[in-house]
């Protein structure tokens, strides 16, 4: 008998994961994140990366500032993103920041703190890409991940639009998630839908 999870759609998969990821007790949720900073901190690109762009966790999403906090004292450029406007399309960029305490942060469209639009944009060079012998780091969450690296995001597509003309180059993605946003069945996947190099989670 066919396995009925293999007909499961995106938006299925976002409420089942994200009540199970909501269930968690903070307790759970803390234990997590430290470990999952703690893998970031040793991934082998980390040391050579000179930029991270990460995000600031929303809800019961795994918790990274302790990582992007050890990243500014190893005196590593990190960028946040933000979502803009212009007319009706929109789109993710990331800006420059000296630290990540939420009061220095403002709400964005989706409820979600970001840095000012004042801050340093982030400018993806294609030209240095190619010729550098290190990767900029992108720390990404997710709702849910399979065991092929698929992912299914919140549904805008931000991530997959900001990645797909460069993950070929030097940008070096990682997602982030708890265990229990690992599903052992096969994620439909999309058109323009982006997988990260490596997942952490625990």
């Amino acid at each position: 008998m066919a396995d009925p999870r293999q007909e499961i759609t995106k938006k299925q998969i976002r409420t089942d994961i994200i009540a199970r990821r909501d269930a968690l007790s903070e307790i759970q949720r803390k234990a997590a994140s430290e470990e999952v900073c703690a893998k970031i901190l040793a991934d082998p690109f980390y040391a050579k990366a000179r930029k991270i762009l990460g995000f600031m966790p929303f809800g019961s999403e795994i918790d990274i500032k302790p990582a992007l906090e050890q990243a500014l004292k190893d005196e590593k450029e990190v960028y946040l993103p933000r979502i803009t406007t212009n007319g009706f399309h929109k789109e993710m960029e990331f800006r420059k920041v000296t630290d990540v305490n939420p009061v220095n942060f403002s709400f964005g469209k989706y409820k979600i703190l970001e840095p000012s639009e004042e801050n340093e944009l982030y400018e993806y060079n294609e030209a240095d890409a190619m010729m550098l012998p290190y990767k900029d780091i992108m720390i990404m969450p997710g709702v849910a991940f399979d065991s092929f690296n698929k992912r299914v995001g919140y549904g805008g597509g931000y991530f997959d639009r900001f990645l797909e003309d460069k993950l070929t180059l030097r940008l070096h993605s990682i997602g982030v998630c708890h265990k229990c946003q690992m599903v052992e069945y096969e994620i439909p996947e999309d058109e323009g839908d982006v997988r990260p190099y490596r997942i952490y989670f625990a």
